[in-house]
């Protein structure tokens, strides 16, 4: 148990650090403040002990999937969630998304 609860946090500071140089390297300095703060959150909550290891396993896919997405945009743009994605949420997700998104929007004047 531990050498696979080793492997994994290698596995999720090793996505962190790729995901803090894509947004060095991608993101206007404003986007990247936001997208390096956001980042840094989730990954403090998903590495405590309590997180179940399936929700663990999702939390890096869908990481890894950012990853994907924003190394194959020359410009960097938003996506919108689906429907679907969005009845996924919790309430709480719901709340951090919607801050976030406001966020965004002020940043970018809108």
């Amino acid at each position: 148990v531990f050498v696979i609860m080793t492997s994994l946090m290698s596995e999720s500071k090793s996505l962190f650090r790729t995901i803090m140089r894509l947004h060095r390297v991608k993101l206007d300095p404003q986007m990247r403040s936001l997208g390096d703060t956001y980042a840094r959150k989730e990954f403090r909550l998903h590495a405590k002990p309590q997180v179940q290891e399936a929700h663990r396993q999702m939390f890096l896919r869908e990481w890894r999937a950012y990853v994907d997405m924003v190394s194959s945009q020359a410009t960097v743009t938003g996506q919108e969630l689906s429907d679907e994605q969005k009845s996924k949420l919790n309430d709480q997700q719901k709340v951090q998304l919607d801050s976030l998104e406001k966020s965004a929007k002020a940043l970018g004047g809108q």
